[in-house]
């Protein structure tokens, strides 16, 4: 079966095709509709990407199955190529145009060419409108225009023009020819068009459509309302927001906001996945759930877009495994790949900033006071606020990577502001890094944690995600690339004056680790071995076979960490007062780990990496 690499942001157009479990609210509403008072307006509340027109949509399918004329206009569409003062009248005019054409489409247009022609009538009084606003270079106000110098015959024309609207809507609906008791208009994208054109159409709709039997069905983002007002009411404060909501109410009878927080939104990201031939393994379909819940939430098309780009950064991934496996260690990315190259992409579109923290230093478990002080953060200042938490917050600040996390997410901004979006999001972001580390460093009935394995993994997914970063600064660094799979030094010494600039590092252990960096040289001018110098560790490998790696020095402790790589089964190497070496359990069945705590555990660390590479000839 051909897959797509990616989906299109397309409205669904039939109950048949909801994947977010809406259509018990699409039935519920359709039987709303179908029976309620009229005139009536009813409001689909919800930000950009949240469903509404597939709502509409699903709403329309259902109303001409019960004999109910529709009518959809798009303003967007009516917006195009006018300028302000000619989209309310378009808009007015194509609703009328809209509702012969649907009705005219299913055989049901019944009246002859009187009620045509009283419709050309009224479109030609909108187009006039339109003209007029341009031509005095203001915007369409039908309050406005029936007070000024002409006002008696304006406010007569509007009145014969809404007559005519009635009239012929009623001559419709009382025609025995025809099954129609009702009209529903569906006026989508409301929030698309400058909020004060959409002030004007909704106020217009208020005025000329104020019919029997008629029901408006708008597409509207409160916000938009808000903003499209402020030129009447000045910005809303606390003071003046009955305003802006009396306004609102005054025009709609019946807000509905769109539920995005029932969506099922994993089952609409697994069948977009699948679409694209991306399988979710069952025993990760919890974690892309929550991955999703954390980063773009639950607005459908923030989803698509996210999917898409997985699907793209998955793809190059894929392809520079293909071209280059030692790049990868010769491990083809699997399931765990894809959930790591997921969740920071998550984490990048979502929290750019500090994504950029971690793609500077992705051992962020690791995180040291020094890491706070590089990002502004008040550690003791954090330790009082969070003292004073529940039990609950506490286990998401009891650690210092998570209190600079918190510190940085509230800090203050000046004058007493703080970034709203971090400051409610600082949780999410906890909770985001938390899945990751309980997900690939913590194994069950292991007492070590192992959170090497979750350092690997994001170092293998880092970069990719950070393609479509712009905040991404590392790779301005001198001495540092990025090769579209990881970022590298050009040297072991590079790497190591950048790690002396850098406060999250334990600068009294970074001579050790310089040490075991240049027998790594050495191995590799002596034993015919490679090096690669990555942002957070140094692989060791002789051909494609894995050697050893070094990890950069963030232990609290004057102490060096990294592994050796080993046949599977073989036990740990004894150590001594200044080397300890332990199995890596089930995670990680081919390496030792070792703990190097002073310059006089070199020797034994030299003698257990030359036998590997004895060992692989």
């Amino acid at each position: 079966m051909a897959h797509h690499t990616s989906i299109t942001d397309k409205p669904i157009t039939s109950v048949d095709q909801d994947k977010l479990k809406s259509k018990r609210y699409a039935l519920a509403l359709t039987e709303f509709i179908s029976h309620s008072d009229t005139p009536m307006t009813v409001g689909l509340q919800g930000e950009w990407g949240t469903g509404k027109t597939s709502m509409m949509y699903m709403l329309r399918e259902q109303l001409k199955a019960k004999d109910i004329a529709t009518s959809w206009v798009n303003t967007w569409e009516y917006s195009m190529f006018r300028g302000a003062a000619e989209t309310t009248p378009a808009v007015l005019r194509g609703m009328l145009e809209k509702l012969i054409t649907s009705c005219e489409a299913e055989g049901q247009w019944t009246l002859k060419d009187e009620g045509k022609q009283t419709m050309r009538k009224v479109g030609k009084f909108f187009t006039r409108l339109g003209n007029q606003a341009i031509a005095n270079r203001t915007g369409l106000d039908l309050m406005d225009a029936a007070s000024g110098d002409n006002a008696d015959v304006v406010q007569a024309e509007i009145a014969d023009v809404k007559q005519d609207i009635k009239e012929v809507i009623s001559k419709l609906l009382d025609d025995p020819a025809n099954r129609y008791r009702r009209v529903v208009f569906f006026v989508d994208d409301l929030d698309r068009i400058p909020p004060t054109d959409a002030v004007e159409v909704l106020e217009a709709l208020k005025n000329m459509f104020d019919i029997p039997n008629c029901i408006f069905v708008l597409a509207i983002d409160y916000e938009v309302v808000v903003k499209g007002l402020e030129s009447k009411f000045g910005e809303k404060t606390e003071e003046n927001e009955r305003e802006f909501r009396s306004f609102f109410d005054k025009i709609i009878q019946v807000p509905f906001s769109m539920p995005t927080g029932a969506y099922t939104i994993d089952e609409l990201m697994q069948d977009k996945l699948a679409g694209m031939g991306i399988q979710i393994p069952d025993d990760y379909k919890d974690e892309y759930a929550k991955v999703v819940g954390y980063t773009v939430g639950f607005n459908p098309r923030s989803l698509k877009r996210y999917l898409n780009s997985f699907s793209l950064l998955r793809s190059l991934r894929d392809a520079d495994f293909r071209d280059d496996p030692e790049a990868f260690d010769g491990d083809q990315p699997d399931a765990k790949d894809d959930l790591m190259l997921f969740s920071l992409l998550g984490l990048q579109i979502s929290y750019p900033k500090i994504f950029r923290f971690l793609v500077q230093d992705i051992q962020y478990v690791d995180w040291e006071p020094g890491m706070a002080e590089k990002l502004s953060v008040n550690l003791n200042e954090v330790a009082e606020t969070v003292s004073k938490f529940g039990d609950g917050m506490k286990g998401k600040t009891d650690e210092v990577w998570e209190q600079i996390i918190y510190g940085f997410c509230n800090r203050d901004l000046g004058a007493g502001k703080r970034d709203p979006y971090l400051k409610a999001k600082w949780e999410s972001i906890v909770d985001l890094l938390n899945l990751l580390r309980d997900t690939f460093s913590i194994t069950e009935g292991k007492k070590e944690e192992d959170v090497e394995t979750l350092y690997d993994l994001l170092g293998r997914s880092m970069s990719f995600a950070a393609i479509t970063n712009v905040d991404d600064d590392v790779a301005g660094k001198s001495g540092m690339e990025k090769r579209g799979k990881v970022v590298r030094f050009d040297s072991m010494e590079s790497k190591y004056t950048f790690l002396k600039e850098d406060p999250s590092i334990n600068q009294k252990a970074l001579p050790l680790w310089r040490s075991v960096g240049e027998m790594f040289e050495a191995f590799v001018a002596e034993r015919d071995c490679a090096i690669k110098v990555t942002a957070s560790y140094m692989p060791l490998n002789k051909g494609r076979d894995k050697v050893a790696k070094l990890h950069n020095c963030k232990a609290k402790k004057l102490i060096i960490k990294g592994h050796v790589y080993h046949p599977v089964g073989a036990p740990a190497p004894e150590g001594n007062p200044h080397i300890e070496f332990k199995e890596g359990g089930k995670s990680i069945p081919d390496q030792w780990s070792f703990t190097l705590y002073s310059a006089e555990g070199l020797p034994r660390l030299r003698e257990v990496i030359a036998n590997r590479i004895d060992e692989l000839g």
